[in-house]
């Protein structure tokens, strides 16, 4: 039984196959610096195909609080404050994305030995 002709497209497909399948050609730069103030920046880019997306991070510490803000390339603005100890042991985490506002959570986990 005959398949019929090969299209020009199905010409050297196998051995395109063979030498680029599995292959990952995204490029990626991450950037990152931390000081003794207790201030992380962390800066990333990502090219994928013809489409390229970033974000910047700042974590900041201090004590028992922790501040983490985040704002990626679609102007979304992500920002969480974790308080440890603000209640003997519990953790109190409250986080809001902006610009969904409706987006904001409070909760608090109490850990230690019962």
């Amino acid at each position: 039984m005959s398949k019929g002709p090969v299209l020009f497209a199905d010409i050297g497909k196998k051995a395109k196959d063979l030498l680029t399948k599995d292959y990952n050609s995204d490029q990626r730069l991450s950037v990152s610096t931390f000081s003794d103030a207790g201030v992380a920046l962390t800066s990333s880019a990502v090219k994928i195909g013809g489409l390229s997306t970033g974000d910047v991070a700042a974590l900041y510490m201090y004590k028992n609080t922790i501040f983490d803000v985040q704002i990626d390339t679609e102007s979304n603005i992500s920002t969480t404050l974790i308080f440890t100890d603000f209640l003997p042991s519990t953790k109190t985490i409250a986080s809001i994305k902006f610009p969904d506002y409706n987006s904001g959570k409070v909760g608090t986990t109490k850990f230690g030995i019962f």
